[in-house]
């Protein structure tokens, strides 16, 4: 394992790490060079990869982070195992996506506010996409707020499967300056990771049904707007007839998506196909499940 801590890294006067960035990782040996040089200009880097057959494990090494490798169970319980087991020193941690990069004016502000006094334990910050080669605007992509940067031992994921967000037990702010999202993957690439994401989306929404989830309970909806989108993708939208249509009108029209030009059209659609694989899916388990019930309670009565 490489531990190279750049020259310009913030450190406490204790010798430690003042950010330290976590990386998660799957076959991502076109990006990770590039992100680990980024995200080194602000702390100690560890890549946590689900053993990448591509060699990010040795590009990441190479390019001076500290690799380690964990098998992959869903996206929440990889990152919460990362921020339970990595030899994190300093106070402070940055989740930080193989596709993401961090600007020379968020890496000044982070490294401000986490070296100040504030009661703070944890920090929103923006993302700017780039689609196609355009940063979007609009189809309400963009503000895309992500609590990413927050004390050690203050905030956990979420317990879900795809598209999680961190809990702070503290008190959070927004930081002004943006972080990059470069989407560079082809359309087949696109396609293929969202199949995979439609798949696990799925299993959380049928986890719903059958009253496995373990997330937030209803009787805390308004703690925190975390909890309101909680509850909206759980009671509301899963019910809501043709939702393949409806995310491409959201995106498209009420949140001025069209703006964005034919990027913003093509972003429309294939969420729209999401949705729509969202759908066969959950109905396709849902049926299964039944299926499974019903024989469980034959065998039951013999």
């Amino acid at each position: 394992m490489s531990e190279t801590i750049p020259p310009d890294s913030g450190e406490l006067r204790t010798g430690r790490p003042l950010i330290e960035v976590m990386i998660p990782t799957l076959n991502e040996a076109d990006h990770i060079v590039e992100t680990v040089a980024n995200s080194l200009r602000l702390g100690p880097v560890f890549v946590l990869d689900s053993f990448s057959t591509d060699g990010t494990q040795e590009l990441a090494r190479q390019a001076g982070a500290t690799v380690v490798e964990h098998s992959f169970v869903d996206y929440s319980a990889q990152k919460n195992w990362g921020l339970s087991h990595l030899p994190f020193q300093g106070e402070w941690i940055f989740i930080l996506d193989a596709d993401e990069r961090i600007t020379p004016a968020l890496r000044e502000e982070a490294m401000r506010k986490a070296a100040g006094r504030s009661n703070v334990d944890g920090y929103y910050i923006n993302r700017s996409l780039i689609f196609m080669g355009r940063v979007i605007r609009h189809g309400g992509l963009y503000p895309s707020w992500n609590l990413r940067l927050f004390r050690r031992g203050k905030a956990r994921y979420e317990d879900r499967s795809v598209h999680e967000h961190v809990v702070c037990s503290g008190k959070t702010d927004y930081l002004r300056h943006e972080m990059l999202h470069i989407r560079r993957e082809t359309i087949s690439q696109y396609l293929e990771k969202h199949i995979r994401y439609a798949d696990m989306e799925s299993d959380e929404w049928l986890k719903w049904k059958l009253g496995n989830s373990r997330n937030s309970p209803t009787g805390e909806l308004f703690k925190d707007t975390l909890r309101v989108r909680q509850w909206v993708r759980r009671n509301i939208w899963p019910r809501l007839p043709m939702r393949p249509l409806w995310r491409f009108v959201y995106m498209y029209i009420f949140r001025f998506g069209f703006l964005d030009g034919k990027p913003g059209w093509h972003l429309a659609e294939l969420m729209a196909c999401y949705e729509y694989m969202i759908t066969l899916l959950y109905k396709d388990k849902s049926i299964e499940a039944a299926s499974s019930e019903k024989q469980r309670a034959v065998e039951h009565s013999k």
